[in-house]
């Protein structure tokens, strides 16, 4: 049914519950394919003095890079050893860009999304990831409210 299943995961149990669903709707005979997509949003202070405040920040991405990467490969091979096909990906936008940004480009023809994952009591005053994606993308979503 699904050809391409895209998975935003955040690092937090919460948000990989997910998972549970997508192994239902992706078998291996199927021919659908998952991507396991991580964001890294990149943030700037406001105010920049110039006197090394973004060097720490630059030279900090290779290691948030390396950290999203294997998180991703942990749960991309959890899959794999039940025939699934899985794919990853990182982005440097935020992680509703992220999401949309990628289920347009890469003809997506579903996304798994938990209700809330790692932001918590903060998804209130900055907007939910998920309440952003559904008002933006023309692509299926199914959203999972995890249990907490």
């Amino acid at each position: 049914m699904y050809r391409h299943i895209l998975v935003p995961l955040d690092g937090s149990p919460l948000a990989e519950q997910v998972l549970l669903h997508v192994r239902r709707l992706a078998s291996p005979e199927s021919g659908t394919w998952i991507t396991l997509l991580r964001a890294i949003p990149i943030t700037y202070p406001a105010t920049m003095d110039y006197n090394g405040m973004l060097s720490p920040l630059v030279d900090s991405l290779p290691h948030l890079e390396a950290e999203a990467r294997s998180y991703l490969e942990g749960i991309a091979t959890s899959l794999q050893s039940e025939g699934l096909d899985v794919r990853i990906e990182i982005s440097m936008m935020s992680a509703a860009e992220a999401i949309l940004d990628f289920a347009e480009s890469q003809n997506v023809d579903l996304i798994t999304i938990a209700t809330h994952g790692r932001s918590g009591i903060s998804r209130w005053v900055f907007g939910s990831v998920t309440q952003k994606v559904l008002q933006a993308t023309a692509v299926p979503v199914l959203v999972i409210r995890p249990q907490l």
